[in-house]
């Protein structure tokens, strides 16, 4: 490999140094001056330019943000059914991580850590959400709050005061909901693998004296506890479309106090007939 303009140029100013330092005595007074200046230069083209060789380093990237323009709720998922995280306020912004295109929602890291999801409504979007991916729906947990083991009442022997007492206690049973009706209303979807039916269904029932709560099954399951003078229950979850099953679900809502319980049932069909 050639040796570099730059360096045989600095061997050949040394060379005059170390020649001029053997010339005749006439000119021995200016030989060091004339050594040092010629070392001093060939020095300097030897240092690198440290400007010419530096390299600018482009900022990192950062990824598209979401603002709101009105307070918008952060849930655990798509709906007001989903726990809420924390509300997000105009003026505040998130770094968007996934979406949700058909519910209209943007998952968004939490500033407290972790994700969660924010309605589009109100949203307003920077950067470019070309590449942000589809993120599947979270399944929905129905959370319950155990119901207290009720002591059973003793047996008496029928006597005549017990007769009437026993009179009395099946006076006080609560009477099954009245009017008990049930609908459901359908959504379609993706889990990300295929499509999915997201549905929500509703109760509604007449409320009747003498009840302390009510207890809700759904297909013999236990779904809910909800406190006397409730009229109305919904839910929501989902399942893949195309699956072979029932048709419908059977819900149960059951009126209880402390002497015992009744309840009424409806049949609501599913989506689609699968």
């Amino acid at each position: 490999m050639g040796k570099s303009p730059r360096l045989i140029f600095a061997s050949g100013m040394l060379l005059l140094a170390v020649l001029a330092c053997n010339l005749p005595g006439s000119q021995s007074s200016s030989q060091p001056d004339l050594a040092a200046t010629i070392t001093a230069q060939a020095m300097l083209l030897e240092t690198p330019t440290s400007t010419s060789e530096s390299q600018t380093q482009t900022p990192a990237a950062t990824g598209p943000e979401v603002s709101v323009s009105a307070a918008t709720n952060c849930r655990t998922g798509p709906g007001s059914d989903y726990d809420v995280v924390f509300t997000m306020n105009p003026g505040s912004t998130a770094q968007v991580v996934g979406k949700d295109t058909a519910d209209n929602y943007w998952i968004i890291n939490n500033p407290s850590g972790g994700t969660c999801w924010l309605w589009g409504q109100y949203a307003t979007l920077s950067g470019d959400t070309s590449g942000v991916p589809d993120y599947p729906t979270p399944a929905m947990s129905i959370t319950t709050t155990p119901k207290p083991t009720k002591t059973p009442m003793p047996t008496k022997t029928p006597t005549l005061s017990s007769v009437s007492l026993t009179a009395t206690r099946f006076a006080e049973l609560p009477a099954p909901p009245t009017n008990l009706s049930g609908s459901r209303t359908c959504a379609s979807g993706s889990n990300g693998s295929g499509p999915i039916w997201k549905e929500t269904y509703i109760l509604t029932w007449t409320n009747n004296t003498n009840v302390k709560d009510y207890t809700i099954y759904l297909d013999g399951a236990l779904v809910a506890y909800l406190v006397a003078n409730s009229t109305r229950y919904s839910s929501t979850f989902q399942y893949e479309q195309g699956l072979t099953g029932q048709s419908g679900d059977v819900f149960v809502v059951s009126a209880e106090n402390d002497y015992g319980y009744d309840g009424a049932s409806v049949v609501i069909s599913r989506c689609t007939q699968h």
